[in-house]
């Protein structure tokens, strides 16, 4: 365990070494401890960064989804890394790196008092290294990630929608969105800390219509420093703010990773259709090939057709604990019923 070196180009934003440092003082998801683990593998050198956990608010919100009747854990967990970060994992280890991981990873689980290792948010190509690695006591798919190709212009992004409909829909609420006198703009990085406030306030409204408030501005402010953040935001005419997505504008993809809406207009859902459309436009714009929409909202996503991808967090238990398994399969089980409930009425 050490401090945050520098390192080659990460998959993804979410294994950035930027992305690691803000968890080091993040307090929304409350965090006792932060731990990292270097791992040499051959040439390459690995980080997985372990945050002590006493709340995480997205965690009981997918225990919302889940309609689970008590909370899953009684003691605080040790995760790997935090499930805020939309994938997790280690990309391109190999199964032995994999194993020393998670050995060092439960060893500093039992050393701090915590209930389990959550390695969190694994994507399916890694799953089965990771079994092969360590067998954990229990798996949780948490939720689905949302993928699309962009295509060379909205209009072929939209020809990949399950109907014409659909299409039509799409283009009819961002129209509504622009009559209302929505303009975008887009905050790269520092950019964006002016907007800051009012964005975390209304992020954390719009997550609390199904569940806690998951953001804060301890998490977001420090995050306009992680490689490709940039916030897309919808402007009223007069300059306020009716909306915004936090993004990350990432090697290939543009992540859309945080939503905000100004839940006291009645337009607010032509604002969230009209950043869709507009976050699609900014990715052709860019040059990303591949739009990334994260997770829930998983009827919207299926009717625009876009690839829902299962994040699977392995639980590696510190003690034998039959109760807590029943829990996580129970945990399991709710969010896969609220997910196909969506998808069934997409």
């Amino acid at each position: 365990m050490a401090a945050l070196p520098s390192e080659r180009r990460p998959a993804t934003p979410f294994h950035s070494h930027e992305w690691a440092a803000v968890w080091q003082s993040v307090r929304t998801e409350q965090v006792r401890g932060r731990h990292h683990l270097f791992l040499q593998d051959g040439p390459r050198q690995h980080r997985m960064s372990f945050y002590q956990v006493n709340d995480s608010p997205l965690w009981r919100a997918m225990e919302g989804d889940a309609g689970v009747s008590r909370p899953t854990f009684e003691a605080e967990v040790l995760y790997g890394p935090s499930i805020y970060g939309e994938y997790g994992g280690l990309p391109g280890a190999t199964v032995p790196v994999l194993a020393e991981a998670v050995d060092r990873g439960r060893a500093l689980a039992r050393e701090l008092g915590t209930e389990a290792l959550v390695i969190a948010n694994i994507p399916s190509g890694e799953r089965t290294l990771w079994r092969q690695a360590r067998t954990p006591d229990a798996e949780v798919v948490l939720y689905w990630a949302h993928r699309a190709r962009v295509g060379e212009s909205v209009d072929e992004f939209i020809t990949n929608f399950p109907s014409s409909q659909r299409g039509r829909q799409f283009r009819e609420q961002h129209r509504r969105g622009a009559d209302t006198g929505l303009t975008l703009k887009a905050a790269r990085g520092g950019e964006l800390l002016p907007h800051l406030a009012e964005f975390t306030a209304q992020a954390r409204a719009t997550s609390e219509l199904t569940g806690p408030a998951l953001y804060g501005t301890d998490m977001l402010g420090p995050l306009t420093g992680v490689p490709g953040a940039v916030g897309l935001l919808a402007e009223h005419g007069d300059g306020t703010l009716a909306g915004g997505f936090f993004c990350f504008r990432y090697g290939s993809a543009l992540y859309v990773w945080a939503t905000a809406i100004d839940q006291s207009r009645p337009d607010a859902r032509h604002t969230y259709d009209w950043l869709m459309y507009e976050s699609v436009k900014y990715a052709v714009d860019t040059g990303a090939t591949v739009l990334d929409t994260g997770r829930c909202n998983y009827a919207y996503k299926a009717r625009l057709g876009m690839l829902p991808v299962a994040l699977t967090s392995a639980v590696y238990l510190t003690r034998p604990n039959p109760h807590l398994i029943s829990r996580l399969g129970a945990l399991h089980t709710g969010v896969n019923q609220h997910v196909l409930r969506a998808w069934n009425t997409a």
